[in-house]
């Protein structure tokens, strides 16, 4: 806890340098410590742990960046149901397709990593296990990094329905 206390701010600083998104400098900061938490037993004497920790974390950040530069996946949602009129069908595909733009918009809000987990979450039904070791992190940050984006959803989504509110109410 000393250590993450004292090279917290240093790190996210020197991380933001490395890559301007702050969310992806957290989650590797967070990832950093953890991955030396766990492997604290059979780690060797640090004579230079300010080096040793800007060195893991450039690299974390540039990993983390090059493994997840995969876009989100193009969202398909057939309806399936009764016949329905040609108009009826343009108005639904109309507004299907405002409905991804504004969620492919919405997860553009995400980090590449909390993009993924929720792609892997709710569009591939992974368990968070299964992401953790997709994703080589470790399961408590899959829920941490699920539950920041999906606050981040709610509050846009809650931005796109007050207009809505407004007129109905």
């Amino acid at each position: 806890m000393e250590l993450y206390n004292a090279y917290y701010q240093p790190l996210y600083t020197f991380g933001f340098r490395v890559h301007n998104n702050s969310q992806v400098v957290k989650d590797c900061i967070h990832e950093v410590f953890c991955e030396l938490w766990s492997a604290r037993a059979t780690l060797p004497l640090v004579q230079q742990p300010r080096a040793y920790l800007f060195t893991y974390l450039k690299r974390k950040i540039l990993k983390e960046v090059k493994v997840l530069s995969i876009n989100a996946e193009e969202i398909s949602d057939v309806q399936h149901g009764a016949e329905q009129s040609y108009e009826d069908m343009l108005v639904n595909a109309e507004q299907d397709a405002e409905t991804a733009f504004k969620l492919r918009h919405f997860m553009s809000q995400l980090s590449a990593t909390q993009q993924a987990i929720l792609r892997l979450k709710y569009y591939e039904n992974f368990t968070y296990e299964q992401i953790a070791a997709q994703l080589s992190l470790q399961p408590r940050t899959i829920y941490n990094k699920l539950h920041e984006a999906l606050k981040i959803m709610r509050k846009c989504l809650r931005t796109l329905l007050a207009p809505m509110i407004f007129l109905f109410s």
